[in-house]
């Protein structure tokens, strides 16, 4: 059986590499989010939110960059996003893997609904896009 000084720091030191692990996660999410909005609102002009929903509704944009642009939008979790992700919604069923330079990813434009219309552990850091 392990002493109690030793569990105490081994529960601290997990708690440690956690925190650590969410926090690189988080970052990598920021950046990902903040690339792809940066790169709509050169092409687009707008807030983080407007230009993202342009680049999903421009038919002449690579399904590449649209579906990146959905995933995002489901990350950014604003409200404004909903029309255009609910009239991309088809409910069809694609199959895995999917293809995301070749059609809009249903499993992806499902999933950015859920994130906006649930919670998330990361929203709170988009405040500073």
């Amino acid at each position: 059986m392990i002493s109690k000084p030793k569990l105490e720091i081994a529960i601290v030191i997990t708690c440690i590499t956690v925190l650590v692990l969410y926090g690189f996660g988080a970052r990598l999410i920021f950046k990902g989010v903040q690339q792809y909005a940066t790169e709509a609102q050169a092409t687009y002009g707008g807030d983080a939110v407007g230009a993202l929903v342009a680049l999903v509704e421009d038919e002449n944009a690579s399904f590449e960059s649209r579906n990146s642009a959905i995933w995002a939008l489901g990350q950014l979790g604003s409200d404004r996003a909903l029309p255009i992700l609910t009239k991309l919604d088809t409910n069809e069923q694609q199959e895995a893997p999917y293809d995301s330079t070749s059609y809009i990813v249903q499993y992806s434009v499902e999933k950015a609904i859920k994130q906006i219309n649930g919670f998330s552990t990361v929203r709170w850091m988009y405040r500073w896009l």
